[in-house]
């Protein structure tokens, strides 16, 4: 079973441990002023063979993170990446690495490091763009042939909008933020009570 590591916060350094559990957020501490809306690439992911070739798992997926904190946390769409630049202010999730960022076990990357501080001395997150690592097999639940040392689209994109909306790495295995995941496990796919937990001391 090949397992491989999901990289995230490329653009900032620390992440801090909070002390009342197991889940990471970012630190600075930080959230969106508004629910972003995450452009997915219309292309798709070339090794996936569903119909939309993982466009429409991933749209999908990425609101799993609605109703895991207070209200509608986010909404993501289909559309054209061709307009990418990071720090632009329109979150976008890139099924290529234009910046070269995901090496080795890295199977997607999320930079996070677009944020400012507002009058109240709180940090407001201005943008964030994901990026996925194209050397690695992709499936969807949606595709037909199943999955064969393959990794979900669904979880670890899950996993990566966990990213955007301000949280680290989590070490209970097992929930949304643990840092790796195994072939053919979806298991990130699902919103797990230590996600839930981060998600509602940020929002």
């Amino acid at each position: 079973m090949k397992t491989s590591r999901i990289l995230a916060g490329f653009a900032m350094g620390a992440l801090v441990v909070s002390t009342a559990s197991a889940y990471v957020l970012l630190s600075p501490n930080r959230t969106w002023d508004t629910a972003p809306r995450i452009i997915v690439d219309s292309r798709g992911a070339s090794s996936i063979t569903d119909a939309t070739r993982g466009v429409s798992a991933t749209v999908a997926a990425i609101t799993a993170w609605n109703g895991a904190g207070a209200g509608t946390m986010l909404t993501a769409v289909s559309g054209s990446v061709s307009g990418w630049r990071l720090g632009d202010g329109q979150p976008m999730l890139n099924f290529t690495d234009p910046q070269r960022a995901c090496k080795g076990s890295c199977l997607a990357a999320t930079f996070t490091g677009f944020y400012n501080q507002r009058a109240d001395g709180s940090y407001r997150i201005t943008d964030a763009d994901i990026v996925t690592n194209t050397r690695y097999a992709w499936t969807s639940v949606a595709e037909p042939d199943g999955c064969s040392s393959e990794f979900y689209i669904e979880g670890v994109m899950v996993h990566e909008v966990g990213h955007l909306l301000g949280l680290g790495h989590s070490n209970v295995s097992g929930s949304t933020m643990y840092p790796s995941v195994a072939s053919c496990n979806n298991g990130p796919a699902t919103i797990e009570a230590d996600d839930r937990n981060a998600i509602n001391a940020l929002y």
